[in-house]
């Protein structure tokens, strides 16, 4: 019985040695070489045609809508409101009248140094008259300061008084906004700003007005970076030049800055180019073989860079380089002219930063 039991465990022995053999073989006999491996898993990738296109480098930032000209408007002497003129959402022009105060003492005090002054050139010193003239410039500004005028053409946002009610000096009685033009005050990162250039052409949406899209240029660009929550950025002013009538200042608004175009040229995924330090490659499909080229980049948007040189229209390309990028990590340096370069720190796909 034991010598029974002791040959069938030198068989399942043998057995399982036998299987582990065969295995070995298979796998030696159907796993390919590493350079069949890459030229495979490239072929098997998805190729594309080069062609061309157009490319838009863009910078988005947030803020808000503000008007060309905003004003508190208010008497410089304390008095009674004798008339408002306007009311909350009307139109005024330059120079017309919103509010006046009770001026009797002030046309008084106006009457007299005029009188005054016509007495002193008559009979008067050159000092007796200069006084005299400078009484009666007092009272005139005095009687002016009795009402309030536009500044500026726009429309009455907030009217504070009513009439008959006592005001004090510079208290606010009219609010006026300049809506001849509107603004998107936004920040933009310090990183970005050597693309920002006055004139540049920018889109502006605002979330009240839904999905309609404003165009707008920037303006200004502001002297002054602001540094907030440990992120730099600088005030960039953008004029909107369409102005619909829904449009309100202190709205929501974001703002895309086109800084850089490239029309008509030649374009490729992000993903098809493997950067290395300063060079880039790209895998062409020539004949049924895949090659390593070398080519030069320009803009991206982050879809897609253009192709300066290295590439042609119509050339057939690997849309996804995981196989060129496993091939350049693991490939030593050859020192031949052509060879794949040596794997310094950086090799990635895309890579392109702004």
């Amino acid at each position: 019985m034991r010598n029974k039991k002791r040959w069938i465990m030198v068989l399942t022995v043998v057995v399982v040695l036998a299987a582990a053999g065969g295995f070995y073989v298979y796998r030696q006999r159907s796993t390919p070489n590493r350079a069949q491996r890459v030229s495979g898993q490239s072929m098997a990738s998805s190729t594309m045609p080069v062609s061309r296109g157009d490319i838009y480098r863009e910078i988005e930032s947030s803020g808000t809508i503000a008007g060309a000209r905003q004003a508190d408007l208010g008497f410089t002497t304390s008095g009674k409101v004798q008339q408002i003129f306007v009311e909350v959402g009307q139109h005024v022009q330059e120079g017309e009248e919103l509010a006046k105060m009770d001026s009797a003492q002030q046309e008084l005090a106006l009457l007299r140094t005029k009188n005054a002054y016509d007495l002193a050139v008559i009979s008067g010193t050159a000092n007796a008259q200069r006084e005299a003239g400078l009484d009666w410039q007092v009272a005139q500004a005095n009687l002016e300061s009795t009402s309030i005028k536009a500044p500026f053409a726009g429309v009455v946002t907030a009217v504070g008084l009513e009439e008959g009610e006592h005001v004090s000096a510079n208290s606010q009685v009219v609010s006026l906004l300049d809506d001849s033009v509107f603004y998107a005050n936004i920040s933009v990162d310090e990183l970005d700003m050597h693309q920002i250039r006055l004139g540049q052409s920018a889109t502006v949406k605002v979330d009240a007005l839904g999905d309609q899209p404003l165009q707008g240029t920037v303006f200004q660009i502001g002297m002054i970076a602001q540094p907030s929550g440990g992120i730099t950025t600088v005030p960039v002013t953008i004029r909107i030049e369409d102005q619909p009538g829904e449009l309100r200042v202190g709205y929501s608004a974001s703002v895309v800055i086109e800084v850089e175009r490239a029309e008509g040229v030649l374009v490729v995924p992000v993903e098809a180019v493997v950067r290395q330090g300063n060079r880039s490659f790209v895998t062409v499909v020539r004949g049924g073989e895949t090659e390593t080229v070398e080519v030069v980049t320009g803009i991206t948007d982050g879809m897609q860079v253009e192709i300066a040189a290295g590439l042609e229209p119509g050339d057939q390309i690997i849309g996804f380089n995981a196989a060129l990028f496993g091939a350049l990590r693991d490939s030593p340096t050859s020192g031949q002219p052509g060879a794949m370069p040596s794997m310094a720190p950086g090799l990635r796909i895309g890579g392109f930063g702004r």
